[in-house]
């Protein structure tokens, strides 16, 4: 005698335990963003607001008076939404009006924005005052990666 899993009365209660699991899988598919620097960037550990501040195209010098050259992936980006709602606690079209604004008030410019990761990480280790970003899972070296980062 065999018993069925998935009978008529439990189909709706599998489908929620799938769903519920493929939800949790692609929220969490990049895992905690690494926030990278060049290595002549002077700073180490800074907080979110210093961040979000940076990435906003505020604060355009680092304390050692070096130009700051921000990097990020489209904002089509699954990874680029997720670092700025996890990290920077801003919606990617909230930064999308900062930047444009800037551009059409001639206030700033917008952060050059890259392709890939691979391409993220080989724009911020050749570019002195670099900062970008990568998922958790992605191999990095030649660079610093910032600690803390966080509330």
């Amino acid at each position: 005698m065999t018993t069925r899993i998935f009978t008529a009365k439990n189909k709706p209660t599998a489908l929620c335990l799938f769903l519920t699991l493929w939800l949790f899988t692609v929220a969490h598919a990049h895992g905690e963003q690494k926030i990278i620097v060049n290595q002549s960037v002077p700073i180490s550990d800074p907080d979110w607001i210093y961040l979000n501040q940076i990435f906003a195209m505020q604060i355009r010098k680092w304390p050692d008076d070096s130009a700051i050259q921000v990097f990020t992936l489209p904002s089509t980006s699954e990874l680029h939404r997720e670092f700025t709602v996890k990290r920077l606690k801003i919606q990617a079209h909230q930064l999308d009006r900062i930047w444009n604004r800037m551009l059409f008030t001639g206030t700033g410019k917008a952060p050059t924005v890259v392709e890939s990761e691979e391409e993220m990480l080989e724009m911020v280790k050749s570019t002195p005052g670099a900062i970008g970003y990568v998922s958790g899972e992605y191999p990095v070296s030649d660079v610093k990666l910032l600690s803390g980062a966080q509330e």
